[in-house]
Parts: structure tokens; C-alpha cells; sequence
């Protein structure tokens, strides 16, 4: 992913926005002629200011106001309009990198740390704004107003001194850049990574103060970050110094170009007058100049950032959505020969070719509708991957799982997720209220719904508890109420939701046992199919029916009761709790 390929694909962000684009770029070109001729008409009447000449002088001061007035106003529209286009771009953006996002979750999130991705659409985000704000308008400007001025300087002065001019221009806006790209590039790159992986580690110590705290590691991890600030630090040192140079080239072919218009303009024959108009011109001509550097400098900061951005945006999504023209007879579920391993391709069944053990191998079970059925097993044993593909987070790469006797990957990804709910063993809670967060999957929820969903998970005296009740703000990520709650919490939205299956995923693992037994039979009233995935076989009913996976593989399916009796791997997980 080169410089080229990311300005075409952040250039393509700007396509309707053609206008207030056109707008900024031009106002720069004309203010920054304006500069050009202010000072080159300064120069002017002083040179040619003298005693015989009696112009008023009101007329010249009118003349250079009316320059001043004209260049204020449109550096002002300059500015305007083009902030316009990078903040608008900016939305675009974000918004893209959200809609693209979804459909790669989990696969995206699994094995990266939230702060990472939350770094991308914040931070790098806003990073990009030089390359939509500072770029093409300055990089317009610094061809068409030197040419122009030089241009006009060589018709009314001396063609030898706009050629003089031109060679620095040229040196500044082309070969200077050229020379000195590829290296600030790299340090970019570098920088932007480092910043990813500080934001990373940031996350983590901040989401995980309490076993930080807990096991006393505080001076190891502020160790840690105190390395990755070094780490970064010298790469924006080395970063620095390489911008330092470039600005030091820079100021020496502006001073080299003013110091030669004085001896080319004496070799050529050239009026005084002349000379000092070339100088004021060569002085004004170095703010489009600087211009490139000026967002050069931040340049290749933004295109660091934009291929961070790209890599998810260009992500392909982990699953495609079905196309909808089927309807589950019932909400029984149907696991037949499944298998998965994650980093698989979903179409590629030659699973010789690779050595990694399947996270499920030959899985085949049956949840009946309006049962609660039980998937056991201990940590490890692909019960949370068994979940994910239920709801698809992502496709068994052979095998089929079916709802009401139609393959789930003939549905909708709306559809299915509406007629099949996860509830996970850490939940997340938005920052907001309660009634907010209860209706995220049902956003016309009337409160009635929401407090039937509280009284069915056991939170209804708890709510009560709470001056504004639904109405009561949870901090982010709910860490202002219990673990139970939390669990509960989620439990009440995805219900609120009106599923026709729960799949809970370790999701009243923070309950003690007879709040646990409560809420089952409240949810299992509702008639919703069930199924819980959980190491506590000591708390399944005798008469509910279980699957017991081992290594990915099912070794023990049954009623409790008799697999209770059979004295097997149900009964080992129960002498294990």
C-alpha cells in the first residue's frame, strides 16, 4: 500500500464534495496572487517614488488596503471551505469505518485489543484531516501562483531573473520533496504504530486496573509503558530531525534564491527597479513554496494513519449475508457434521493441508424448540465457538447448522440475528441509561417490555432500588454495578429483543446458584428456546438435555440424569466444580 494508492482512495472521499473544494483552491491561488502583487507594487512605488513624481499618496495606501483587505478575506474563505471538505470527508470516513467494521466482527476484534481499534477511528482518523484540509489547495497553489508571478515577472521585468527564480521554486517544490519522501515516510509509518500499540497497552492497564492492582503490578506495568513512550520518542526524534533538515534545505534555497537575483540581475543588465521588483516577487512566492512543505510535514503522518484506517476498511467481511427468501419452520437448531478452525477458509475443505487441530471437529447436535438444552465443557473445548457460529460470526468451514430446518447462511444476517440471541459471559453496556441500554435491540421497546424483561432476570427489585430508575445512567462499560447484574443486564436486553432463541455463553456464570435457578426458570417460562453453554454441571436439571464437548468434539450427549448414572465425562465435569 503505497503514498499513491492512499491519496487516490482519500481523494475518492472528496468526489461530491467537488465544490466547496474547487472554492478553497481557488480563493488560495487569488490570495495568494494578491500577496504577490502587494508586495510587488510596494516595491514598485518605492522604487520609482521620487520628488517629481506627485502622486498623492492616499492612492498607493488605497491600493495596498484594497490588496490586504481582498487577501485577508480569502485566506479566510480559504480556510473555511477547505475545513469544510476535511470535516465532512472526516465523517464520511468514520462512518465507513464503522459500516465496514461490523461486518468483520468478531473475526476483527478477536486478538485485538479494543483501544487499538478505538486509536484507528479516533485518532488516525482525525490525522487524516492534513491530507483534506492542507493538500490539495496548497499543492494547486504552489504551481499555478509561481507560474503566474513568473510568468508575469519575465514579461515586465527581465526574463533572465524569473528564470533564476523558477530554478529555486523548482528546487523547493519538486527535488527537495523527492529527495527527502521515502525516509519521512518510513518514520511516519513507524510512529503511527507506535502510537497504535501505547494506545493498546494504555487500554489494557486501564480496563485491567483492578488485577494490576490485585497482584501488585503496578511498577511493572508502568515500567512497560515507560519503554513504549522511549520507543516512541525516538522515532519521533528521528522523525524530527529528519523534518529539520528538509527545513533547513528549505531556508537555503529561499535565502539562495534572494541572495542570486542581485548578481544574475547585475550579469544580465538589469534595471535596479527591476531587481527589486524580482526580489518582492521572490519573497512573496515563498509562501505557496512553504505551503508544500508546510503540509508535507504532516503529509506522510496522514497516510501512515489512512493505511491503518485502509486495513480494516478494506477488511473483506467474515461472513456474506444469505439471501432471505426462506422461513425457519420453528426455532429448533441443528448442528450436522460441523466443523471449524479459526483462520480457515469456510470453502476450503482440505484440512490435510493443515496441521492446526479444529476448534470443532464433526460436531452434530440438536437443541429442540422451546427446550433448554445444555452445552458442557471446560475452558477450551469449543463451547464459545460453538455459539459464534450459531449466530454466524463466522461459517463452519464443512457441515451445516440450521434454524426451523433452514441453513442459517440462507437467511439474512439481520434475520437471523433477531431470531437468535448471544448473550455473552462479559457483556458490555453502553454509557447512557438503563431504558437506552435495554432498547438497543429494540429501539420502540415501550418501558412496560423493558420492566417485564427486568422482573424476568430478577432485577425488578433492584431497579426499584434506584431513584430514576430506568432512567438511571450506567457508567461505561457498566462498571458501577455488579458482575451479576451486568450479566443480568444483557440477559434483560437480549429478551427485550424478543428472540426466539437464547444462546447464553457462560452468561449467569456470576450468579450464585439460587439466584441462577430463579432467573432459568422466569426465562424458561417466556417458551424461548435455550441453550447455555457452561462448565457447572452440577447445576443442569436431571431431566434437561445435554451435550458434553471435549477438544471440539462431542463426546456425551443425553439426558442428565442418565448420563449422571453412566458414571463418564458428565460426571467428571461435575467432580471438577
Amino acid at each position: 500500500m503505497n503514498r499513491t494508492d492512499l491519496a487516490k482512495w482519500l481523494a475518492g472521499h472528496t468526489r461530491t464534495l467537488l465544490a466547496p473544494l474547487t472554492i478553497s483552491v481557488l480563493a488560495r491561488i487569488v490570495g495568494q496572487l494578491l500577496a504577490v502583487a502587494l508586495l510587488a507594487y510596494a516595491a514598485q512605488t518605492i522604487v520609482y517614488a521620487s520628488p517629481a513624481n506627485s502622486a498623492p499618496l492616499w492612492v498607493p495606501a488605497l491600493i495596498l488596503a484594497g490588496l490586504a483587505l481582498g487577501k485577508a478575506a480569502l485566506r479566510y474563505l480559504e480556510h473555511y471551505a477547505g475545513h469544510w471538505v476535511a470535516f465532512t470527508s472526516l465523517q464520511r470516513l468514520r462512518e465507513l469505518f464503522f459500516a465496514r467494521l461490523i461486518p468483520q466482527v468478531p473475526a476483527a476484534t478477536t486478538g485485538r485489543a479494543g483501544s487499538e481499534l478505538t486509536t484507528r477511528a479516533t485518532s488516525d482518523i482525525d490525522r487524516i484531516e492534513t491530507f483534506f484540509a492542507h493538500t490539495f489547495p496548497p499543492a494547486i497553489a504552489a504551481v499555478v501562483v509561481p507560474a503566474v508571478a513568473l510568468t508575469w515577472l519575465g514579461v515586465q521585468a527581465s526574463w533572465p531573473l524569473a528564470l533564476t527564480l523558477a530554478l529555486f521554486v523548482i528546487a523547493a517544490t519538486i527535488a527537495l520533496p523527492l529527495l527527502s519522501s521515502g525516509g519521512t515516510w518510513k518514520r511516519a509509518s513507524l510512529v503511527a504504530g507506535q502510537r497504535g500499540r501505547i494506545a493498546e497497552r494504555v487500554g489494557d492497564d486501564v480496563q485491567g486496573v483492578r488485577e494490576v492492582l490485585a497482584f501488585g503490578i503496578e511498577e511493572q506495568r508502568i515500567d512497560a509503558l515507560h519503554l513504549a513512550d522511549d520507543a516512541l520518542q525516538a522515532e519521533r526524534s528521528r522523525a524530527g530531525r529528519q523534518h529539520g533538515y528538509r527545513a533547513a534545505a528549505m531556508l537555503s534555497l529561499q535565502l539562495g534564491g534572494l541572495i542570486a537575483l542581485p548578481i544574475v540581475g547585475a550579469a544580465s543588465g538589469a534595471q535596479p527597479a527591476e531587481i527589486a521588483i524580482a526580489v518582492a516577487v521572490g519573497i512573496a512566492l515563498w509562501a505557496p513554496v512553504q505551503g508544500i512543505d508546510g503540509f508535507a510535514a504532516g503529509l506522510d503522518s496522514a497516510f501512515a494513519a489512512a493505511a491503518r484506517i485502509r486495513e480494516v476498511i478494506d477488511g473483506e467481511p467474515t461472513v456474506t449475508d444469505g439471501p432471505g427468501d426462506a422461513t425457519p419452520a420453528d426455532s429448533g437448531i441443528a448442528v450436522e457434521n460441523v466443523t471449524f478452525r479459526y483462520g480457515a477458509a469456510p470453502d476450503d475443505h482440505a484440512t490435510s493441508r493443515r496441521p492446526d487441530a479444529p476448534t470443532l471437529d464433526d460436531v452434530s447436535v440438536e437443541f429442540a424448540p422451546g427446550a433448554w438444552s445444555y452445552v458442557l465443557g471446560v475452558s477450551g473445548s469449543g463451547k464459545s465457538t460453538l455459539a459464534r457460529l450459531l449466530v454466524r460470526g463466522w461459517d463452519p468451514e464443512s457441515g451445516t447448522i440450521r434454524l426451523g430446518g433452514v441453513d442459517v447462511r440462507e437467511l439474512t444476517l439481520d434475520d437471523l440475528r433477531r431470531r437468535i440471541a448471544l448473550v455473552s459471559q462479559r457483556p458490555t453496556m453502553l454509557s447512557g441509561k438503563i431504558a437506552e441500554n435495554l432498547r438497543l435491540g429494540s429501539h420502540n421497546a415501550p418501558d412496560g417490555e423493558l420492566l417485564a424483561a427486568l422482573a424476568a432476570v430478577g432485577l425488578d427489585e433492584w431497579l426499584g432500588t434506584l431513584p430514576d430508575g430506568l432512567e438511571t445512567t450506567l457508567a461505561e462499560r457498566g462498571l458501577d454495578v455488579s458482575g451479576g447484574q451486568l450479566q443480568r443486564l444483557a440477559l434483560a436486553r437480549a429478551l427485550v429483543a424478543r428472540p426466539e432463541v437464547l444462546v447464553l455463553d457462560e452468561a449467569l456464570s456470576e450468579l450464585d446458584a439460587e439466584t441462577a435457578r430463579r432467573v432459568r426458570e422466569r426465562v424458561a417460562a417466556l417458551g424461548v428456546t435455550v441453550v447455555e453453554l457452561t462448565h457447572r454441571a452440577d447445576l443442569v436439571p436431571g431431566e434437561a438435555s445435554v451435550v458434553v464437548l471435549d477438544g471440539g468434539r462431542v463426546v456425551e450427549q443425553g439426558r442428565a440424569a442418565a448420563l449422571r448414572e453412566a458414571g463418564a465425562a458428565f460426571t467428571h465435569l461435575e467432580a471438577r466444580v
